[in-house]
């Protein structure tokens, strides 16, 4: 073990959040999905998108022992290959070697954690916007409504005509009431 680079991913931060004990050192885990990110209550800001051959890997960071190292990393190349191959890639792309030489090479086909495919950044937004408008809707089920509406790409007269409709509101008050949900979702954003 001496040849392994137990601190390759020290710049890391665990999936968790939580510190780690002065034996253990972060490895890379697979993430199936969101769902998973979800379900597990990982820590968004921790994760990666990595790219192999064009195809997008989702990354989190375990801590392990030296002992655990090297297996959690056939682990998980294990599945970044049964991964590829689900989606229709070549899995006998990927070896440490290619890895290494990917990594440093300028290339879109290589590795590349900071590179986020458009579709995952949108697919992340819609769920950062749902539990925002959720959230909302707890506090206020009307701010909510208004919210989902401006998420559905209603207009602001469509926003004024159900708000009219179904809240009995006069013109003016359905305005506050849009700027509100509007300055409440701002204001729970941020809020941390």
């Amino acid at each position: 073990m001496a040849d392994i680079d137990f601190n390759k991913y020290s710049n890391k931060k665990p999936y968790n959040n939580a510190p780690l004990a002065p034996d253990q050192y972060l490895a890379p885990f697979f993430v199936k999905d969101w769902d998973e990110v979800r379900q597990m209550d990982y820590h968004r800001d921790n994760l990666e998108t990595w790219h192999f051959s064009g195809i997008p890997v989702l990354v989190a960071f375990t801590p392990v022992t030296e002992e655990q190292f090297p297996i959690t990393m056939k682990i998980f190349w294990s599945k970044v290959r049964n991964h590829i191959k689900s989606l229709g890639g070549n899995p006998n792309v990927i070896s440490y070697d290619k890895f290494l030489d990917d990594k440093s090479e300028d290339s879109s086909n290589g590795y590349n954690p900071a590179q986020v495919t458009s579709l995952e950044s949108t697919a992340l937004l819609g769920i950062i916007i749902d539990d925002l408008i959720r959230e909302v809707g707890e506090k206020n089920p009307r701010y909510g409504h208004i919210l989902q509406l401006i998420k559905e790409q209603y207009t602001k007269g469509e926003i004024l005509d159900v708000i009219l409709s179904e809240y009995g509101l006069k013109k003016t008050q359905a305005y506050s009431e849009i700027k509100a949900a509007q300055k409440m979702a701002n204001e729970l954003y941020y809020a941390d």
